[in-house]
């Protein structure tokens, strides 16, 4: 995903004295590049497409798979404890969808956060109000770009502190002298460097007593931490400086950030236990205060690393509370990271915990349905039948499927429950009669949901009809670009499980969107071409010359030409010149731009810069997609007659045995030219194809194409732009 939102505590980097407060923004789920291997736009894999204020109480299908944050926002609203808006609002910052001005790719450098950038503006003007000179850009990015050693609090303190000192001192040069330590405190950011120098013998007592400060600041910056805690410690000591009552919690981040000094994945136990023993006192105090809120949640980032179980045992009460935490957002995240450290024997004896792993577990190879089963049987409680659910095989225990059958639609459940029993049905047609239930539902249920029922609708489709309604879904992640026309289990659908004419009959229904009907038109006007089915090329030809316009002269060529050879290699060059003439409905990113001029390396056989098609016929068995899983032969559709089940057979078959699509044009074109070798419709064709080779002269057709382009069309404009075949 996009965010570093999520990370436990012990992950962010704050700065010294930080008080933050959640930032505004928005929450937009979206992928920065291609859709993952296992979900796209119509099927969010790990987090759902919305996350109404109503879904805290009817969460929709609670499904296996989705990020912790959904199941424990789930988990409460089928306990009977559903987050109210008070819960919500510290929540939501740490939902992975949420976006900030900090949110940003995977790749992003914090170094440019805008929140960063503000913050050291801020400097620079409060700087310039107290009369210091401009400093050139602050070198801030240490040698690990991900981390921000200084992050924006950081400066945000120091301002604060500046204006503080600018409205209680007069200007001058102690005031000056300040600003000067302090931009050398900002110069251990980036790197070790001078450290700020002792206050002049004269100094007022209040630069003295932030001088001290920003020395233990430096020290801590350039990483010296035990000298950096030595310093906090003496401050602490003195009962006038002003950072008194801060210091010790600062020696305690010094402690903590020393013990993960080690490396990655390691703690020294040492200072990790002189943090517990500075925090203490101050996460126990009577006040609540600010920095006492401060103390629990670095004590909590200690005890994660040093004790993840202790930490587990306790959230898993906190989180069950009536009433959460203020913290609850964080802890949430916590926890997840405490789970996951904790032996499995430990976690079972939780309320939510043991319910958790049960979900996670579903879709494992050691997934166990008789320990849900057995939960539920004993408990009777609402998350307990819903995991059983989740987990339940076909031929489920009949007084499971009742349980969920009782379920009212006021239940937090009954979505869920409804799901599962249109999968475990054991008749096609219960199963669709549940299906159109629940969509007969919308606009109550989310497109997420409804895009869950129709899969399972298309699984148990009893004919095409049913297969033309469920496979029409609805988009609920943005992409940037243009998203693809079809779900997964659509596109698979429809490229391996109708024979063409059934394919054909589908693409001219007015009912389809106007897109996935292009989409199918085209697809099936491709395969004509290998099936020898010049029948559907006429019937298509009308919608093929209006997609691709360019093309009505080649089409009615084809079409008009009766010699089956000359038509095969007409309609070779054809489909060579229009690579957005493809033999498979993608799930993946549509096309970047007119498929008529679509990118020449969809017909590679690896397509890995441009994902948006998979190579023609290679989907089938025995075929390699590019996106790594060999797929084996999908089930034949319960509801093609024998002899439609034939036909898709003997189609998929001969698909199936079809080489690359640049190789299998290049083939059929250079037979073409052996007939015809000065046909004037050659060059385009056998230019593109030596493009959409790439470059690998490997090719069996490579060579050859290139010798008969430059021999018989040496002048030709196609020749020119074809100088090399490598």
């Amino acid at each position: 995903m996009h965010k570093r939102l999520g990370a436990p505590l012990f992950f962010m980097m704050l700065g010294l004295a930080a008080m933050t407060t959640a930032q505004a923004g928005e929450r937009r789920c979206t992928f920065y590049e291609g859709p993952s291997n296992d979900g796209n736009v119509f099927e969010p894999p790990r987090w759902p497409g919305s996350l109404t204020p109503g879904m805290y109480v009817q969460p929709g299908i609670v499904r296996a798979g989705r990020d912790d944050f959904y199941q424990f926002i789930a988990w409460r609203a089928l306990a009977g404890m559903p987050l109210d808006t008070a819960a919500q609002e510290p929540l939501r910052p740490f939902d992975p969808c949420w976006l900030t001005g900090t949110s940003e790719p995977r790749d992003f450098d914090p170094h440019e956060d805008p929140a960063l950038k503000s913050a050291l503006q801020a400097w620079q003007t409060e700087r310039a109000r107290a009369g210091a000179p401009k400093l050139a850009a602050l070198a801030i990015a240490g040698p690990d770009s991900s981390v921000l050693n200084c992050p924006a609090d950081a400066f945000r303190n120091a301002v604060r502190t500046l204006g503080a000192r600018l409205a209680s001192a007069a200007r001058g040069p102690a005031l000056l002298d300040w600003i000067a330590g302090q931009d050398a405190v900002f110069a251990n950011c980036a790197a070790p460097t001078a450290m700020p120098a002792d206050a002049p013998a004269d100094a007022p007592e209040w630069l003295r007593m932030d001088r001290a400060y920003q020395q233990a600041a430096a020290h801590f910056y350039r990483a010296a931490y035990p000298e950096a805690a030595a310093r906090f410690d003496a401050i602490a000591q003195d009962p006038a400086s002003p950072w008194r009552q801060l210091a010790p919690y600062l020696a305690a981040r010094a402690d903590v950030r020393a013990a993960s000094a080690v490396g990655y994945g390691t703690v020294d136990a040492a200072p990790m236990a002189s943090a517990l023993k500075r925090l203490d006192p101050l996460a126990d105090a009577a006040a609540d205060t600010p920095l006492r809120a401060d103390a629990r949640r670095l004590r909590q980032l200690v005890l994660l690393r040093t004790a993840p179980a202790q930490v587990l045992a306790r959230l898993d009460t906190e989180l069950g509370n009536a009433a959460p935490s203020a913290n609850i957002g964080q802890d949430v995240r916590d926890y997840s990271y405490a789970w996951r450290a904790t032996p499995s024997a430990e976690r079972a004896q939780l309320a939510y915990g043991a319910w958790l792993a049960a979900m996670r577990s579903a879709g494992s190879a050691k997934a166990a349905p008789g320990d849900a089963l057995r939960q539920w049987e004993s408990t009777q409680q609402l998350p307990w039948l819903v995991a059983a659910l989740t987990l339940a095989k076909p031929q489920a225990p009949g007084a499971l499927l009742a349980a969920a059958q009782a379920l009212p639609p006021t239940s937090p459940a009954y979505l869920t429950a409804r799901y599962h029993l249109a999968r475990l049905a054991a008749r096609d047609a219960d199963a669709v009669a549940i299906v159109d239930a629940a969509l007969a539902l919308r606009p109550t249920i989310s497109a997420d949901d409804a895009n869950a029922f129709k899969r399972i609708g298309l699984a148990r489709a009893r004919n095409l009809d049913d297969a033309a309604r469920f496979i029409v879904r609805s988009k609920v992640l943005p992409v940037h670009g243009e998203a693809p026309v079809a779900a997964m289990d659509v596109a698979t659908f429809l490229n391996t499980g109708l024979p063409l004419d059934m394919l054909l009959t589908l693409a001219q229904r007015k009912t389809l969107p106007p897109k996935l009907r292009a989409e199918l038109e085209t697809v099936a006007w491709t395969r004509a071409l290998p099936l020898a089915r010049p029948d559907v090329a006429t019937r298509l030809a009308p919608a093929i010359k209006k997609r691709f316009a360019g093309a009505a002269a080649l089409v009615e060529q084809m079409l008009a030409e009766t010699d089956p050879a000359l038509r095969r290699g007409i309609g070779a060059m054809l489909l060579a010149r229009y690579p957005g003439m493809v033999g498979n409905v993608s799930p993946f990113i549509g096309y970047q731009t007119d498929p008529a001029k679509f990118a020449y390396p969809n017909m590679r056989a690896s397509n890995e810069l441009e994902q948006s098609r998979e190579n023609w016929w290679r989907v089938f068995a025995g075929g390699d997609p590019t996106y790594g899983k060999r797929l084996a032969a999908p089930a034949m559709p319960a509801f093609l007659a024998a002899g439609a089940a034939a036909t898709l057979r003997t189609e998929r078959a001969t698909l199936a045995a079809l080489p690359s699509g640049t190789d299998y044009l290049a083939g059929l074109v250079m037979e073409h030219a052996a007939r015809e070798p000065r046909d004037a419709r050659l060059p385009q064709a056998l230019s593109m194809l030596i493009r959409a080779h790439g470059g690998d002269a490997r090719g069996q057709y490579t060579v050859p194409m290139f010798k008969h382009l430059h021999k018989y069309f040496a002048r030709n404009e196609w020749a020119k732009r074809t100088r090399t075949h490598r």
